[in-house]
């Protein structure tokens, strides 16, 4: 079934329309627009010993040995400058980064409970009325749970709704285990049990957390009701962490203690207004994250093959929504755009398709309807047992 609904302008209303920052070739460009104070102060610290250093050699070659001895007493003056200049600059930063920490602590509070499930602690946060599905959402890679600011208020007036914080993501502890789809459809399992949280559930998942909503509703049929998933990934390709991707995770998850990242804005940024910044740049100014970032993107590989073995989940109603493929490059008749619309739709033999007309990636801020019309139709679904529906 094909169906397509025309744009809302509730998520600009807001100010929380525009490019999304979950992904790292976007979060990428907005740290090269601010770097350039930063990015001048290190060619000057690199460049001037360096042009020191060239003089000595060029000075001793020629025989110039009284200028080589100039040139290298300007070099070991000028290192030890810079060194000194570092061991403050990094000192100041490391108590401005610890005060803003100590701050955001007293101002700042997870909205929902921390639960344990095995030694490390998880964040759920529930709204809504219940006597139906539990409506549990997922947001994607490099994302947090205000991407659902839009989306959760909506579907709490017609059901229970959850979001959660992946383990290493918002207010959840690191987890020591593999960042793979399986793992954290299991964490989520038990994040909910521990919490009370009674199945029925309507999985919605956007972008990489698509992945982990199917493999939810694969290894635990009985308790899916339902199941979105919102301009998700897709298994074509194996999607591998380029080189500058993965220096540039472990460039901020290094700087954060020092506050260079907080100080520039190149953490807690995105499109959240003004009032919920202080709470985006409490969750996301922190190490842990950054190397959380950096395992479930190096895991993408091994997360796409757990993926490619689940070929179908029976008849659990599903409804894709992918973005508007008017939007950019891409368009309806694009076979690439039509091929990964096909895989979704092959994994239920009841599925349908509901395109976010006039949204890019970010349906979730920018066509928050569509999602929450769907989750209302499979709210009012009436739920069939997991054996009637030939789940695997």
């Amino acid at each position: 079934m094909y169906t397509s609904l025309r744009p809302l302008s509730t998520a600009r209303e807001m100010g929380l329309a525009g490019p999304s920052l979950i992904m790292p070739v976007i979060e990428g460009t907005l740290i090269e627009e601010t770097l350039h104070p930063v990015r001048w102060a290190v060619i000057a610290a690199l460049g001037i010993p360096c042009a020191l250093a060239v003089a000595f050699l060029a000075a001793k070659l020629v025989g110039h040995n009284d200028a080589g001895r100039i040139f290298l007493r300007f070099l070991r003056l000028t290192l030890g400058i810079e060194i000194l200049v570092l061991v403050i600059l990094a000192l100041t930063g490391f108590l401005y980064e610890w005060r803003a920490e100590s701050r955001d602590a007293i101002l700042y509070h997870p909205p929902g409970r921390l639960m344990d499930v095995g030694g490390y602690r998880m964040h759920l946060s529930c709204a809504g009325i219940g006597g139906g599905p539990t409506v549990i959402l997922e947001y994607g890679h490099q994302a947090t749970y205000f991407d659902w600011a839009l989306v959760q208020p909506e579907i709490a007036k017609f059901a229970r709704v959850c979001f959660y914080d992946r383990a290493g993501y918002g207010w959840s502890d690191p987890s020591p285990r593999p960042r793979v789809p399986s793992v954290m459809a299991e964490e989520l399992h038990t994040l909910l049990d521990a919490a009370g949280a009674k199945p029925p559930y309507i999985l919605v998942g956007h972008s990489y957390g698509s992945f982990n909503a199917t493999m939810f509703a694969h290894k635990f049929p009985d308790e899916v009701s339902g199941l979105v998933l919102v301009d998700g990934m897709n298994t074509f390709s194996l999607f591998p962490a380029p080189l500058r991707e993965r220096i540039s995770m472990r460039a901020m998850q290094f700087m954060i203690p020092f506050g260079l990242p907080r100080w520039r804005g190149w953490c807690g940024g995105g499109n959240v207004p003004e009032a919920m910044r202080g709470e985006k740049r409490a969750i996301s100014c922190r190490a842990e994250l950054y190397d959380t970032f950096y395992r479930e993107r190096e895991a993408y590989p091994e997360s796409v093959f757990e993926m490619r073995t689940i070929t179908s989940l029976g008849s659990v109603p599903l409804i894709v929504i992918p973005r508007d493929p008017t939007i950019g490059r891409l368009s309806t008749a694009d076979t690439g755009w039509q091929r990964v619309q096909e895989q979704k739709m092959q994994l239920s033999t009841n599925a349908e398709l509901v395109i976010a007309t006039g949204s890019g990636h970010d349906v979730p801020l920018a066509r928050p309807d569509v999602i929450v019309a769907a989750v209302r139709k499979l709210a009012l679904t009436p739920r069939a047992p997991a054996g009637n529906r030939g789940t695997p």
